[in-house]
């Protein structure tokens, strides 16, 4: 009776061993991801598209433009369903510095994809070709390349296709890059429709760890997030309150700074203050000095037309040739100018060595920076400010820095919205009007 229930023990877990090694070595490999194709690059973003069309309609409706039935949440959704291409996915790109920039897409159905590329043929020269048993199509003169498998579309435009294409097809389960891993644990604009991430190298000489964007938009235009974190602290923070001058109709550019510095002049390895440095010193400008005597406060203002008075000598020959000097003047039209800036008992240094250098220079009664028009001069307080109006501008109380500029006839608005110990939060205003009517959209 004991041998037969040993001898029963035994080919049971023999054939529970052979069980577990057969499935073990048998076991069918689980196939990759969309994320597990996604190669690493120097920008990455993930975006969906139909949350997107949603978000941006009411600018498109009012603005009227042409091409807004095109770009519904239902137009879009039948033309995925169309070609196969899950649009209620998200779909993920990546771009790096070159200007290569390629995406994933999750679909459907890929059989409706040839579809898609008979259309496509209508408007372009598509060509296809393969390498390593992989199809690709592609245009030529656009160096734009597309491939897909059973449950992914790859786009591509560069002139690195083949590597790109080998790293997506190759690509097995688990196999996510780690700066893509990075990205999607970030907390930061989790619940946005569009979201960009960099560890751009060139950012490690701010010491930057990472800078995260995100969009929103209104009928009006779009709003862009930023969200930077720094390796090592920030050593300034926003001042609850400083004087600056009012932005109106006529402002093309207005740099409106105020910032708590103490901190920040007590370590000049900082990044920041290097790389000001750094900058600084390709125009001669004394940026050490500048910050002994800064107090934090900095606005630059230009905009508007002024009229100014202009005294000039001009040489005259009499009836026998004899010169004579006779002052004359004139009225110029300017662009008005304002500088204003916050300094310490540091500030007549400060400015003499502007003088020496040539940055600043008295003319005619005035001063002058660079190549700007005449200034005039007045010190209130601490505050020292340069004007090109025949009246200094009001100042009023600012709690926001924040940069207007105007390019292109569009106005640009950037602000900082919170400075914590490692982190900048801000946000870059773009209205939509003026671009669409520049590029004759409406």
């Amino acid at each position: 009776m004991y041998r037969k229930f040993l001898t029963l023990v035994l080919i049971a877990g023999s054939l529970g061993l052979v069980l577990f090694v057969k499935s073990f070595l048998f076991e069918q490999p689980k196939t990759p991801s969309l994320l597990d194709r996604l190669p690493s690059a120097d920008f990455l973003a993930k975006a969906n598209i139909l949350e997107l069309a949603k978000e941006t309609n009411s600018m498109l409706q009012y603005n009227k433009l042409s091409m807004r039935d095109f770009t519904t949440y239902e137009f879009l959704l039948g033309q995925g369903k169309q070609y196969g291409i899950d649009l209620e996915s998200n779909l993920y790109l990546f771009a790096n510095e070159n200007g290569n920039w390629g995406a994933l897409i999750r679909l459907t159905d890929s059989s409706k994809i040839h579809v898609g590329l008979e259309r496509l043929a209508k408007f372009a020269v598509i060509q296809d070709s393969t390498v390593g048993g992989n199809t690709f199509y592609f245009i030529r003169k656009e160096q734009s390349f597309i491939h897909y498998g059973k449950d992914y579309a790859f786009i591509y435009q560069g002139n690195d296709f083949i590597r790109m294409l080998n790293h997506v097809v190759s690509a097995h389960y688990g196999s996510q890059q780690r700066i893509w891993k990075q990205f999607l644990k970030q907390k930061q604009f989790k619940d946005e429709h569009l979201v960009i991430f960099t560890n751009w190298r060139k950012l490690k000489q701010y010491d930057i760890q990472t800078a995260m964007f995100a969009h929103d938009s209104d009928s009006l235009g779009f709003r862009l997030k930023s969200y930077i974190k720094k390796r090592t602290p920030l050593y300034f923070s926003l001042k609850s309150t400083g004087l600056g001058y009012r932005s109106d109709f006529q402002t093309e550019r207005l740099i409106d700074v105020h910032l708590d510095i103490k901190e920040f002049k007590k370590h000049k390895q900082d990044s920041v203050y290097v790389q000001l440095e750094k900058l600084s010193r390709k125009i001669g400008f004394p940026f050490e000095r500048f910050v002994t005597a800064w107090n934090g406060d900095l606005v630059y203002k230009e905009g508007g037309k002024q009229v100014q008075e202009v005294r000039y000598i001009e040489t005259i020959l009499d009836e026998d040739f004899n010169e004579t000097e006779i002052e004359r003047s004139r009225y110029d039209t300017i662009p008005g100018f304002s500088v204003l800036a916050s300094l310490n008992r540091s500030a007549p240094q400060l400015i003499s060595r502007l003088i020496h250098k040539g940055l600043l220079r008295e003319d005619a009664g005035g001063y002058r920076f660079l190549f700007s028009p005449l200034l005039h001069f007045q010190k209130v307080g601490s505050y020292y400010q340069y004007f090109s109006t025949p009246r200094s501008p009001k100042m009023v109380r600012r709690k926001k820095s924040q940069v207007i500029w105007k390019y292109n006839g569009t106005k640009y608005h950037f602000s900082i919205d919170k400075l914590t110990r490692y982190e900048i939060y801000g946000s870059l205003q773009i209205p939509v009007r003026s671009i669409l009517k520049r590029n004759k959209l409406i």
